[in-house]
């Protein structure tokens, strides 16, 4: 399976975990402002071995804002999982988008 942002945005129902609404509130980020992050986002690191399902780290903007979104794609169900959502810190990632 190919982890890029057309098969993310290609499934049908989300699931936020719990940790995912946990780091959202924190950093202050909403489910609305997930969404657009993912439909302008790209993927920026695969996680192609991660169990119990790949996963894959998107990087991408609510206006301004920059937002790295962790998701899992699992192949028995046309679901995404968001397993977690922080704003990046500058200090560790080049333009967002690569690890210092």
């Amino acid at each position: 399976m190919q982890l890029n942002v057309e098969n993310i945005k290609r499934r049908k129902g989300i699931k936020f975990t719990d940790h995912a609404r946990i780091e959202m509130a924190k950093d202050g980020i909403s489910a609305d402002e997930v969404m657009k992050a993912i439909e302008n986002g790209k993927v920026i690191e695969e996680y192609v071995d991660d169990k119990p399902f790949p996963s894959c780290l998107l990087y991408g903007k609510s206006d301004d804002k920059p937002i790295h979104v962790v998701c899992a794609l699992p192949q028995h169900i046309n679901m995404l999982i968001i397993v977690t959502v922080y704003l990046p810190d500058p200090m560790r990632w080049i333009e967002f988008e690569r690890r210092k």
